[in-house]
């Protein structure tokens, strides 16, 4: 199940509390996820109530209430068990026990060791020097943006800078669809406001789709690559962060 796309349009979180003849409560076993759809008409209102959880690779912060606008998918996960508290209208909402969570979790603690393989190595040894670079492919609504969030929230939560760089002008993650963008990524993803935009990288296409124009995507890409390949080659630090790349579900 896909959650990818619309979470860098959610409003800012909102703090109070919710109507107690409105509020659910969910338990969740260790290993298992609450996978939500908001309604189409209101925002949703959830909070951590006890145990741990995280949203996107994402910690939630205990007695926390978080609102997420309409039509917006996520999904709370739990590695030891947690109970969760929902105000507001869903779509649909569910329990599942069987999550890639594992698999994703994996993928990270190898990346965490060629990081700090990275930065072990000598600055002039520019391949051992190189931290890992992981492209996300795959078709439209196949969780790629989702996985991004994971990989780069879990670096940022262990310490590491890595970089962002966002290739799918149909959903623009870092900034408006229509462009490609690159940014540092100092702290885990927040699971409401979505990616900070500070000083990213971000080079105009004008459209969603590359069928437009080939060549002109191709050569954008390129000039964000080579404009990466300047500022790794002068910061060792991000170097051995690397890079997670979202790419478009368009072939």
């Amino acid at each position: 199940m896909s959650y990818g796309g619309a979470m860098n349009m959610m409003a800012p979180a909102v703090g109070g509390s919710a109507s107690a003849s409105s509020i659910k409560q969910v338990n969740l076993e260790r290993e298992s996820e609450l996978r939500i759809e908001v309604g189409n008409e209101t925002p949703l209102k959830l909070r951590l109530l006890n145990g741990s959880a995280e949203i996107f690779g994402t910690e939630l912060a205990p007695e926390t209430w978080l609102t997420f606008p309409p039509r917006v998918k996520f999904a709370v996960f739990t590695w030891y068990g947690a109970t969760i508290e929902m105000d507001g209208a869903t779509e649909t909402d569910y329990t599942a026990d069987e999550t890639p969570m594992m698999n994703y979790v994996n993928v990270h603690a190898v990346l965490d060791a060629r990081r700090k393989r990275a930065k072990a190595s000598s600055p002039n040894d520019s391949e051992a020097s190189q931290g890992p670079r992981v492209i996300v492919v795959g078709p439209t609504d196949s969780g790629k943006s989702t996985l991004s969030r994971m990989l780069l929230s879990w670096a940022a939560k262990q310490g590491w800078k890595p970089t962002f760089v966002d290739l799918d002008i149909g959903q623009g993650s870092i900034t408006v669809p229509g462009s490609i963008a690159a940014t540092p990524i100092e702290l885990p993803i927040d699971p409401v406001e979505g990616i900070p935009l500070e000083m990213p990288l971000v080079y105009f296409y004008g459209h969603t789709t590359p069928s437009n124009n080939v060549d002109l995507y191709k050569t954008i890409v390129n000039e964000l690559a080579q404009m990466l390949e300047t500022q790794f080659s002068r910061n060792a630090e991000s170097r051995a962060a690397g890079m997670v790349i979202n790419t478009i579900g368009w072939i």
